[in-house]
């Protein structure tokens, strides 16, 4: 019974990764034929205190945290500071307050390996590009180009197909978001405690 509990979360962990290295792959010839780009440096995306994502999606981080010896400090790091809202791994610039990095970025959840590369559908089920801000300002041209790519049938990661998908996979801890610290922080506790049951 114990090892069935672990396989089970294995088995999701290994699904979600999958969902990841296909939206890393979408996004990738998406943006090459594009043109689309994140300005280098840029944290803005991380640096608001709204994100939210769902316990299931950093699971996969979970892992890797048990596994590095990791998870202990986390958790203690967040009990020190539960209203912390920009998320616990984005890392800003000291030298300048409007650029940053995601400190573990092989791991980020799929809303921020989606943000600026994706699409959603509007009232007539017409493709619409989701991008950033500053993409839109800095490569309007990009952004022009990549909404015809899309009416055109280039492939690309929809933000509803992604929750849904997720969602399949892990209907009780794939549906609910939650503000991406609280969710890291659950799916910490949910991989040691299947852990411990193994």
């Amino acid at each position: 019974m114990k090892l069935r509990w672990w396989l089970i979360f294995d088995q999701t962990i290994q699904q979600i990764n999958a969902i990841f290295s296909n939206i890393d792959a979408q996004t990738l010839e998406f943006a090459k034929a594009t043109g689309l780009k994140c300005q280098e440096g840029c944290g803005t995306c991380c640096s608001f205190p709204d994100i939210e994502t769902t316990v299931a999606e950093v699971l996969p981080l979970a892992q890797y945290l048990w596994d590095q010896g990791k998870a202990d400090e986390v958790l203690d790091a967040m009990q020190v500071d539960p209203t912390q809202k920009i998320c616990h791994f984005y890392k800003p610039n000291p030298y300048f307050p409007s650029q940053g990095r995601c400190s573990i970025y092989a791991y980020r959840p799929g809303l921020c390996r989606l943000f600026g590369y994706s699409a959603r559908r509007d009232k007539y089920d017409k493709l619409q590009l989701t991008t950033c801000k500053i993409i839109k300002n800095n490569l309007p041209d990009a952004c022009q180009n990549a909404q015809q790519h899309l009416d055109q049938g280039l492939p690309v990661p929809i933000v509803s197909a992604h929750l849904m998908n997720i969602s399949n996979i892990d209907p009780i801890h794939g549906q609910k978001l939650l503000p991406i610290n609280q969710a890291i922080q659950k799916a910490v506790e949910l991989v040691g405690f299947a852990r411990e049951k193994n």
